[in-house]
């Protein structure tokens, strides 16, 4: 098997949970795609691990030199994750190169994340946490989520969980909107409709966002990042929330117009905020004017979402799985996010 190549952070994380990692063949590399297109030409790799770094070019041409000739496709890109908007899976086609993630490795991580974010906004777990360490001890009042309408935005298998957890874990009321209809989301689920709400406690399901805005209490995001959901969440759907309503953002940063939620929160045209994910990151503003850090409303993490040791470990068998299938040229057993490249083979 030839040399495969993983970015610094993914090595990091994949070795620290999966004993499989540490092979002589698997061997860390930069992040970067100038640095790491040179590192993919030096070792003769025809497989990368990335994570969630745009590559825009001299990747995909690294890689195709290094292919097997003839065959298609010839090199591999897999995703550290299952979001996979940082891949140009265009360009990935056009030099014979299969793109892979990790499908249902993350979800329980990300969903519990969800929580924790919704939990410490509402409760103000990190201001209490600076006054405990800052000598004081002060009163507060929080807010519970029992009997709250939780909107889900993105019904995948994320937003199902989160759905899940709202309803049979809070005692909250959860609404979806998704832009399958019920039916489609049925059809991928292969339940009947009442299976479907019930199973994941939906109590009402649509396509339309803006029907439900001004009934949720809590709106969480986990939308895929394309051209058509940028900026989804958009300065007339905050307008659309309630005064008294939190936004949770734990998918993709460019899903939020984060200038027009930075008035919002400033305005108290909602009430907070808690975002793990950012449209740039690490996380830069586009200037004190609208820096989402200097407000006391939104809690922040940096992108930990499906940052933990089980979601690691499961993230990096997958990864492992479709190295061994590409290798072995079992292409039906892999996860793979785009199969133009296999046209005209």
């Amino acid at each position: 098997m030839s040399v495969i190549l993983v970015t610094e952070k993914e090595y990091g994380k994949a070795v620290g949970s999966c004993t499989e990692f540490r092979k002589e063949n698997i061997l860390a590399a930069p992040c970067d795609e100038k640095s790491l297109a040179e590192a993919v030409r030096n070792q003769s790799a025809r497989v990368v691990v990335v994570g969630v770094e745009p590559y825009a070019g001299p990747l995909y041409e690294a890689l195709e030199k290094n292919g097997e000739v003839g065959e298609r496709p010839s090199a591999l890109i897999a995703r550290f994750g299952v979001g996979h908007d940082g891949i140009d899976k265009s360009l990935a086609s056009k030099h014979g190169i299969c793109v892979t993630n990790t499908p249902g490795t993350l979800s329980r991580s990300v969903a519990e994340h969800t929580f924790w974010l919704i939990g410490s906004l509402l409760r103000n777990v990190v201001q209490g946490d600076v006054a405990m360490r800052s000598g004081e001890f002060p009163s507060h009042c929080g807010f519970e989520l029992g009997g709250k309408t939780m909107l889900v935005v993105g019904a995948g298998e994320i937003g199902r969980k989160v759905a899940r957890t709202a309803r049979f874990g809070f005692d909250m009321r959860a609404f979806a909107v998704d832009r399958y209809s019920l039916q489609e989301s049925c059809n991928l689920a292969k339940k009947n409709e009442q299976e479907y709400l019930q199973e994941n406690g939906i109590e009402q399901y649509g396509q339309d966002v803006d029907a439900f805005l001004a009934e949720a209490d809590v709106v969480s995001l986990h939308l895929a990042s394309t051209e058509a959901t940028r900026h989804f969440i958009s300065e007339q759907r905050l307008q659309r929330m309630k005064r008294t309503a939190v936004l949770v953002n734990t998918s993709r940063g460019p899903v939020v117009d984060e200038r027009a939620l930075f008035q919002a929160l400033k305005t108290k045209q909602i009430m907070g905020a808690a975002l793990d994910v950012f449209e740039s990151e690490p996380y830069s503003p586009d200037g004190e004017e609208t820096d989402l850090r200097t407000l006391d409303n939104v809690v922040l993490t940096p992108h930990w979402g499906s940052s933990t040791f089980e979601a690691n470990k499961r993230m990096a068998e997958s990864v492992l799985h479709n190295i061994a299938c590409f290798f072995e040229k079992r292409y039906d057993d892999m996860d793979i996010v785009d199969r133009t490249v296999f046209r005209n083979t």
